[in-house]
């Protein structure tokens, strides 16, 4: 059998949805429900501006919901093949404010989107900045003129800890995504997916989200 790209998303896909590692086999589960959007644009004939919101709606076992906005430039290199560039995001949680400086390279070509991010996370009371690094496999297979299907793969890992009493976590968290984009016109795409996202524990049952989304794009 051939291996095309169409094969290639659906096995990622595939992959992200039954995934299950040994350790998770009596994982905590929950569910949350995302609603977001994004605004694409050019700043220039090199220059990206992305910005992204979205509401979180959390069980009530997880904790509060969260409102969040990141805002990222990037500048093109090699025909755009290559980005560089970064932002800053706010995240609001039950009163508390996060604060989270990023930096980012991004390699684009036939589909495939990979991105690596580095996260300064800054929470109040914490004894320090945590550093986080974010590293994303995403490929989009255009389906028909006006559908894309997508799925990606990201681990992140932690750096140094908020708190000076622990050590890096090292893999905090692995998310999978399998989503289909329609475009519906006027420069907007609508984009209902699913997230699998899975949190490694060392002292109780491993951590596993059922997250059902729909994002809205934008491009102008």
């Amino acid at each position: 059998m051939p291996i095309t790209p169409a094969r290639i998303a659906m096995l990622l896909a595939a992959l992200g949805c039954a995934w299950q590692p040994s350790s998770a086999l009596a994982a905590d589960e929950d569910a949350q429900f995302w609603l977001t959007g994004f605004a694409r644009g050019n700043l220039g004939e090199d220059v990206f501006l992305v910005i992204d919101t979205s509401l979180r709606a959390c069980s009530a076992r997880i904790g509060p919901d969260q409102q969040t906005i990141r805002v990222t430039v990037e500048q093109g290199f090699a025909d755009n093949t290559l980005r560089l560039g970064g932002g800053f995001a706010v995240f609001e949680t039950g009163g508390q404010t996060e604060f989270r400086p990023h930096q980012q390279l991004r390699f684009i070509k036939g589909g495939w989107d990979v991105r690596t991010r580095f996260e300064q996370r800054m929470f109040p009371g914490a004894d320090r900045t945590e550093l986080r690094i974010r590293q994303r496999v995403q490929y989009s297979h255009e389906a028909s003129e006006k559908v894309k299907l997508i799925g990606s793969a990201e681990w992140f890992g932690v750096l140094q800890a908020r708190s000076r009493m622990r050590d890096p976590d090292g893999t905090e968290q692995v998310r999978f995504l399998v989503a289909v984009a329609a475009d519906v016109g006027g420069g907007f795409e609508i984009q209902p997916g699913y997230l699998l996202w899975y949190s490694p524990r060392a002292a109780r049952a491993d951590g596993i989200s059922h997250v059902p989304q729909v994002a809205v794009n934008y491009r102008f």
